[in-house]
C-alpha cells in the first residue's frame, strides 16, 4: 500500500502548525471558468497511489469518475497538482503558503484551520444545508455528527469531512493449513476468541515442528513499535495481547474521576509487556525483535516463515492475499484474544479521514456538495451499477484504487462494515438472495465470497481475501463477539483540537516509549524500571500534553 496523506484518524491532532505567506487573507472575488463545451472548470489537488490499477488509457486526469461528474454535473475537473504520500503533503503546504490553492482539495484538520484563519476557504454551511442529500446527512448523523462538527469553526462548516470508524476487537490470524496439518484445534467453545495459552502453545508448536517446512518457522514476529493506537494500524503488533490485559496503548483514557491517563503507562500495560517479554524469553518471539521492520515481517509472512499474524479485519485484502498468491494452499483464520475472565477488550473511536475544503474564490461550492451526493450516495447506493454506471462497475471488478476519485476520502455510515459484511455473508451462504442486495459493493462482495465457497481450491486469491475479511473477520469475529455478549468496548478520549504541547514534545516521548519498550521486552532493561520510564515520559513532555488535554476534556463535561 502506498503512503497516504496523514489525515486525522485517531484521537488527537498531532501535526505542526504551518507558516503561511498568505497572511493577508484572500479576495472575495468569485471566479467561474468554463471549458470549450461550457462546463464549469473545477481544479483539484489530486492525491494519487503508485498502484492505482487504472485500466489502460485511463489516468488520474482522465478517468471514469471525472467523466461521470462532467456528464452528470457539468463540471470539468482538472488537476492543479497530482502527488502521492509525503509529496502530496508538500504540495498542499506549498499551495497554502502561496495563498493560491486549488478549487478543491483534501487536507488535515490543522491545514483546514490554517486555511480558514487566512480566509482562503469558503463557508459551506448554507450549501451543505441546501444541497446535501438526506443520505449524506444521515451518514454524519450515524456518528452523532462528530465529523461534521469537527469541521466547524465559530459554528461555520468550513469543510466536508470524510468518515472513519476505528472499532475492534483487534485480532490475530493463524495459518489454518498449518493448524490442520498439526491437528491443532482452537476456540473449542466457539466464541470467536482464544486464550493467551492457546496463542502461546500454537506458536510453540509451529516453531518446534517447523510448520512452514523451510527450517525458518518463527512463533511470532512483532514490529519494533510494538503496539498501535488503532485497529487499522494493528498489523504485526502486540495490541491484541495488550488489550487482553485491559491495556490500551497509545490511547488517552478518561477514568471514573474524569482524569486522563495515557494507555501505555498503566499497570495493565506493564502486565502486557511482562507477557511479551515472557514470549521473547521462551524463544517464541522473533529473536530479532526491535530491529525487524514492518516490511521485513511482511516478507517473512509471504515466504511462509510466520503462521501467526496480528492484524486488522482487512489485512487479508492487502497483505495475507500475498501469501495466498505465493502459496495457494495457504489460508488464515482470525480470532480475538480473550482476557482471563473471558471478555474481549477493544477500543472504538470515530475519526475523520480528511477534510475536503473549497477555495473561497470558487464560484460554485454547491457543485462540490453535488459531487458528494453523486459519488457517495447515488453511485454507492446504485441498485444496478452495471447498467447505470458501467465504467464505475468495471473499476470495481478491477479493484481500481479509491484515490482515483477527485477527493481521496472514505465516506460510510458508522459500523456499516459489520452490517454490510453480515449481509454479504448471509447471501453468499444462501440464507438470502444475492440479487436482492441493493448496494453494489455489498452484492459484489457476496459474489466473491460465494465464488470462494463454491470452489475453495480453484478460487482466485482475491475471492479468498474478501471471504476472509468479510465472512471470517467481520461477520465471524467482530460481529460474533458482540452477539456472544463478551465484547468490552472502550471509548478513549477524543479531541480534534490541536495539542500544542504534543507539537513540541510528541515525537520525543513517542521515541522514548518505543525504545524503552524494546529494552523491556529484550531484557536490556528490567521491567522493575517501568515506573522510572513513566516519570521520564512525564518529564520529557507527557505531563504537559496530559494537562493541555485535561483542560479540553473538562470543557466537554
Amino acid at each position: 500500500m502506498g503512503k497516504m496523506h496523514k489525515f486525522l484518524t485517531g484521537a488527537v491532532v498531532l501535526s505542526s502548525a504551518l507558516l503561511l505567506a498568505a497572511c493577508g487573507g484572500s479576495s472575495d472575488k468569485k471566479e467561474t471558468k468554463k471549458d470549450a463545451d461550457g462546463n464549469i472548470v473545477m481544479t483539484v489537488g489530486q492525491q494519487t497511489q503508485p498502484n492505482s490499477k487504472l485500466p489502460k488509457g485511463d489516468t488520474y486526469a482522465n478517468n471514469a469518475y471525472r467523466r461521470l461528474i462532467k456528464k452528470e454535473l457539468g463540471v470539468d475537473i482538472k488537476s492543479a497538482f497530482e502527488a502521492n504520500g509525503d509529496d502530496y503533503t508538500r504540495q498542499v503546504s506549498l499551495a497554502i503558503a502561496s495563498g493560491d490553492i486549488p478549487d478543491v482539495m483534501a487536507v488535515s484538520h490543522d491545514e483546514m484551520v490554517e486555511l480558514a484563519n487566512n480566509d482562503l476557504i469558503a463557508d459551506l454551511s448554507d450549501v451543505y444545508k441546501k444541497y446535501a442529500s438526506d443520505n449524506i446527512k444521515d451518514i454524519y448523523k450515524s456518528f452523532d455528527n462528530v465529523q461534521i462538527d469537527s469541521a466547524k469553526i465559530d459554528g461555520k462548516i468550513m469543510a466536508l469531512p470524510g468518515t472513519s470508524n476505528d472499532f475492534g476487537p483487534n485480532m490475530v490470524w493463524f495459518r489454518q493449513d498449518w493448524l490442520d496439518n498439526l491437528g491443532i484445534k482452537l476456540d473449542l467453545d466457539g466464541n470467536h476468541a482464544i486464550t493467551l495459552d492457546e496463542l502461546e502453545s500454537t506458536a510453540k508448536a509451529f516453531k518446534e515442528k517447523d510448520a512452514g517446512g523451510n527450517g525458518k518457522t518463527q512463533g511470532l514476529a512483532l514490529a519494533n513499535y510494538l503496539t498501535s493506537d488503532s485497529h487499522g494500524s494493528s498489523g504485526y503488533t502486540a495490541t491484541a495481547i495488550f488489550n487482553s490485559f485491559g491495556a490500551y496503548p497509545k490511547n488517552y483514557l478518561k477514568g471514573d474521576d474524569g482524569k486522563l491517563v495515557y494507555g501505555s503507562n498503566t499497570k495493565q500495560a506493564k502486565e502486557g509487556l511482562t507477557y511479551v517479554k515472557h514470549l521473547f524469553d521462551e524463544g517464541l518471539l522473533d529473536s530479532q525483535f526491535g530491529t525487524r521492520t514492518y516490511d521485513d515481517i511482511n516478507a517473512m509472512m509471504i515466504n511462509g516463515e510466520l503462521g501467526i499474524i496480528p492484524g486488522p479485519w482487512h489485512i487479508s485484502d492487502w497483505a495475507l492475499v500475498q501469501a495466498k498468491t505465493a502459496n495457494p494452499k495457504a489460508t488464515f483464520t482470525p480470532y480475538a484474544i480473550e482476557s482471563k475472565d473471558g471478555r474481549v477488550n477493544g477500543v472504538s473511536k470515530p475519526g475523520v479521514g480528511g477534510y475536503v475544503v473549497v477555495s473561497k474564490k470558487f464560484a460554485h461550492p454547491e457543485k462540490v456538495v453535488e459531487m458528494f451526493n453523486l459519488l457517495f450516495d447515488k453511485v454507492a447506493n446504485s441498485k444496478d451499477m452495471e447498467k447505470e454506471y458501467p465504467e464505475i462497475y468495471d473499476y470495481a471488478q478491477k479493484a481500481v484504487d479509491g484515490s482515483v476519485k477527485p477527493v481521496n476520502i472514505e465516506f460510510f455510515k458508522n459500523l456499516s462494515e459489520i452490517d454490510d459484511a453480515v449481509t454479504a455473508t448471509d447471501a453468499a451462504e444462501g440464507k438470502t438472495n444475492i440479487d436482492d442486495i441493493t448496494k453494489f459493493i455489498v452484492q459484489n462482495n457476496a459474489r466473491k465470497i460465494k465464488a470462494y465457497l463454491d470452489n475453495p481450491e480453484g478460487a482466485d486469491p482475491t475471492d479468498w481475501s474478501v471471504y476472509a475479511s468479510r465472512a471470517l473477520a467481520v461477520t465471524g469475529v467482530m460481529d460474533g463477539v458482540r452477539k456472544e455478549g463478551i465484547y468490552n468496548e472502550v471509548k478513549p478520549f477524543i479531541t480534534f483540537d490541536t495539542i500544542k504541547a504534543n507539537d513540541r514534545n510528541g515525537a520525543q516521548i513517542s521515541k522514548l516509549e518505543e525504545e524503552t519498550f524494546i529494552k523491556f521486552v529484550t531484557g536490556a532493561e528490567p521491567l522493575s524500571k517501568f515506573d522510572k520510564y513513566t516519570k521520564e515520559w512525564d518529564n520529557q513532555g507527557g505531563k504537559e500534553i496530559l494537562a493541555e488535554m485535561q483542560k479540553i476534556a473538562d470543557k466537554q463535561k
